[in-house]
């Protein structure tokens, strides 16, 4: 190791030069073993140095030594750990995630994680909170909104259920497409709209809150879809990684 070190020297009675003082923080165990045989070389004889002091000094310098490895060593193993832990918690992200927390009724809520961050230590998630599930019934697309249903009889209807088991009944007979929308659009917790599609027909699209709902028609055979969607609060917010209690 090549070191540069700051030393301050005397001349004794006999015109021997010594060592006074060494400034230099990089200091290792063979630097102190070659200044103290030079130290030794050029003491009085008649006023030897101690050398159980020397060796004290020694080594306290070997413990302050292994000291240092020891907390170097013990930094490097929590920079692995961090990363190891930070590299763990990114498979996380898109999934929902629970911390414990409750809603105003009670219901535990449910994040969406969007990304993972090491911050002094800990591991933090950004998500959004889930602000509810419903599901989406998309009929075949006609040409026109203004577009007739096919149903020949006043008997004819479609009907949702939601989650809540309520069930809204519908009269297809003698209605077009838009109308039929306007109809459902009307009940709470369940929207109905037109939508024009890339192709540039129109389909009826209509979502039922909460999700878990049913669909069922009786005289007519309207062709559709179904999925389910999530929605979720516009701001993130900041959970910590130790806090998740549930991951799905």
């Amino acid at each position: 190791m090549s070191t540069t070190v700051t030393s301050s020297t005397s001349t004794d009675i006999y015109g021997n030069t010594y060592t006074t003082a060494v400034n230099n923080d990089e200091l290792e165990s063979d630097d102190f073993i070659t200044l103290m045989l030079t130290e030794l070389s050029m003491q009085d004889p008649t006023d030897p140095v101690d050398s159980s002091s020397m060796l004290s000094t020694q080594l306290e310098l070997s413990s302050l030594e292994a000291n240092i490895a020891t907390v170097t060593a013990m930094e490097a193993l929590q920079s692995s750990f961090e990363q190891s832990a930070l590299s763990s918690s990114a498979s996380l992200i898109g999934n929902i995630v629970e911390n414990g927390n409750l809603d105003d009724s009670g219901n535990t809520k449910q994040y969406k994680v969007s990304s993972v961050e090491g911050v002094d230590g800990e591991i933090y998630l950004t998500a959004y909170e889930i602000s509810g599930y419903y599901d989406v019934y998309t009929f075949s697309a006609v040409d026109s909104e203004d577009t007739s249903i096919d149903s020949s009889s006043e008997e004819d209807t479609v009907s949702f259920t939601n989650s809540d088991g309520d069930t809204y009944t519908f009269s297809t007979y003698g209605k077009t497409y838009q109308e039929l929308s306007t109809e459902i659009n009307a009940v709470d917790g369940i929207t109905s709209s037109i939508v024009e599609n890339s192709s540039g027909k129109y389909q009826m699209v209509t979502s039922v809150s909460n999700g878990n709902s049913s669909f069922k028609q009786s005289g007519t055979e309207l062709a559709y879809s179904s999925d389910t969607a999530t929605s979720y609060d516009s701001e993130a917010e900041t959970i910590l990684y130790s806090n998740i209690s549930k991951i799905y």
